[in-house]
């Protein structure tokens, strides 16, 4: 069996030292003037890739041709693509075809044999907008490997890669990982965009992860290799194309930015930060907005606690807000319902975001029963008979949920399931199970104190304090 694309490009990165990749993206409006001027265009554009392989084997871990640059010239084009990539083969570099393609059924089995049969291409880009449909075919190849855009370092991408909650590109990195392993499917991540490139990799810690960006875009090299490298200190492979194409002496231009990423490889191995996991960073933001305080409180249950779970503060924060709202949209997605049911009232926006973004209708009981108007129970639209989730922020005792879902109980809803962001872990999933009630929370106090006290946000004493207060 044929060496795999990760193997080969394990091979060139140790051989190498190289995260770089260049990317063959040949126009012929840039080469000198002088270079053999008397070919025709396609030709000129093959010679030109050819002195680029030539140059450069010895100082990449993988070439990216984008096949556009080829394709533009018929059938010439075509035939050149493929002896571009034989070339690259030749000198024991494999080859990641930039094509971002993406259709379903037959048409993306032709694309697959096309690219992998056809051209020998190693790797190919893919877009997930089709679902796995559209990826499946491709990752038929044995060997062969796709990276799915996630988060592409164009300016507008922003317009749509980080819609919802949890945005777009975070739920692609999640669900693509269903359709292949490590070695068949990584993902491409601007390092225009190091903020996502640490998200990505925080989601998916062991895939290869593709991120252009770097040069004549402006992506900054160290907080890219820094938000995206592995545990190793590996898997992001780092393409320039025009800073090394058409510079005055392109092996010279290679070579510093091979050095460059070696350097700052080496700098960050021993010194680099763990990758914030999604839940340590969610706990640390509840943290630094003030939603979880340290001190001495007084409950509604009239007793004082060291440590209170202020949620109501978050939807003055955006950011850590669109975080809560993912986080929920996380547990409640595995879950089956006809409602979103919030538990009046600090739950109420996280419970609309959530109905907002899922595009589910959403219900509430009230408190207390208004004596005008409608004099409704239960605001909102609903059925005897349909199932409803539960949406709550806190639970300590779990009383006033299960007040609430009484309400709706005896309105004919039926309820099982139970979401709340923060477990205070004081006996409020036990008393929801004497009620039929399963408990779902995204966050146990015990992980954040945990947390917060490995991050040094709280000292020693007080962690021991609110572990002594929880125990009792």
């Amino acid at each position: 069996m044929a060496e795999s694309f990760i193997d080969k490009l394990n091979e060139a990165i140790n051989r190498n030292n190289s995260l770089l990749c260049v990317g063959l993206d040949p126009e012929a409006s840039k080469f000198p003037a002088n270079f053999v001027p008397d070919a025709p265009t396609v030709e000129r554009v093959k010679a030109f890739c050819l002195d680029i392989i030539a140059q450069t084997s010895d100082l990449v871990c993988c070439y990216k041709p984008n096949s556009a640059f080829f394709e533009q010239y018929g059938a010439g084009g075509w035939n050149a693509l493929r002896e571009v990539i034989a070339a690259c083969h030749a000198a024991d570099v494999p080859v990641l075809l930039d094509a971002k393609r993406g259709d379903i059924g037959s048409t993306a089995q032709a694309y697959a044999r096309a690219v992998f049969e056809g051209l020998g291409a190693d790797a190919i880009t893919v877009s997930p907008y089709l679902g796995k449909d559209s990826i499946a075919p491709f990752l038929a190849y044995a060997g062969k490997t796709v990276f799915v855009l996630c988060y592409t370092s164009n300016p507008s991408a922003v317009e749509v890669q980080q819609h919802g909650a949890p945005p777009l590109f975070e739920r692609i990195t999640v669900q693509a990982q269903a359709w292949g392993d490590a070695t068949q499917l990584g993902f491409v991540v601007g390092a225009t965009q190091p903020e996502a490139l640490s998200a990505v990799r925080a989601l998916a810690p062991d895939r290869w992860i593709l991120a252009p960006g770097v040069g004549a875009q402006g992506g900054d090299l160290e907080a890219a290799l820094s938000a995206g490298l592995d545990v190793q200190g590996s898997g992001v492979i780092v393409p320039v194309s025009r800073a090394v194409l058409y510079a005055e002496d392109p092996r010279t231009a290679a070579k510093a930015l091979r050095d460059a990423i070696t350097q700052v490889r080496s700098d960050l191995t021993g010194f680099r930060k763990p990758v914030r996991s999604v839940k340590t960073t969610l706990i640390l933001d509840l943290f630094e907005a003030g939603c979880v305080k340290f001190g001495e409180f007084t409950l509604a249950s009239g007793k004082t606690s060291p440590i209170y779970i202020d949620l109501r503060r978050v939807i003055s924060f955006p950011e850590v807000f669109r975080r809560v709202v993912a986080a929920y949209i996380d547990v409640v997605n595995n879950l089956a319902f006809d409602h979103i049911a919030a538990v009046p009232y600090a739950a109420l926006p996280s419970a609309a975001a959530v109905a907002l973004q899922l595009s589910r209708p959403m219900i509430y009981p009230r408190k207390e029963v208004k004596t005008h108007g409608t004099g409704q129970a239960i605001e909102g639209a609903f059925t005897p008979g349909q199932t409803a989730v539960a949406i709550e922020d806190v639970i300590t005792s779990g009383g006033s949920i299960v007040t609430a879902v009484q309400t709706m109980q005896d309105a004919g809803l039926k309820i099982q399931d139970v979401v709340v962001l923060v477990d205070r872990e004081q006996g409020g999933g036990e008393m929801l199970a004497e009620k039929g009630l399963r408990l779902h929370a995204v966050l146990a106090i015990s992980q954040i104190l945990d947390t917060l006290r490995d991050k040094e946000c709280i000292t020693e004493g007080m962690y021991e304090t609110v572990k002594r207060y929880l125990s009792a």
